[in-house]
């Protein structure tokens, strides 16, 4: 399970810029959740094929607030379950090729 301790230190909340549309896949394993997003992205010569991005985060609760909030460091114990995340979103991906 992910380290969750109040005396440790965090990232800002506001350190990556969220995707602009909404995901087409997501998942979690414990604290470390993943999500898939599709950009249609047109060529030059008017061909156009899908993308995909994975944004990987882990929630984590403020010790002075209790607020849940969110950060793209991962500790040691995270490593598994994103790897776990990142395998299910690599399937989830072939699937729509």
């Amino acid at each position: 399970m992910a380290n969750t301790s109040a005396k440790a230190s965090r990232p800002a909340e506001n350190d990556a810029t969220p995707p602009a549309s909404e995901p087409v896949f997501k998942v979690r394993f414990g604290d470390v959740s993943a999500a898939v997003f599709a950009d249609t992205i047109e060529t030059k010569d008017g061909n156009s094929f899908t993308r995909h991005n994975v944004s990987l985060r882990r929630s984590y609760r403020d010790a002075e607030s209790g607020d849940w909030k969110h950060t793209n460091v991962l500790s040691e114990h995270d490593l598994l379950p994103a790897a776990e995340a990142l395998r299910h979103c690599y399937s989830e991906i072939a699937k729509r090729r």
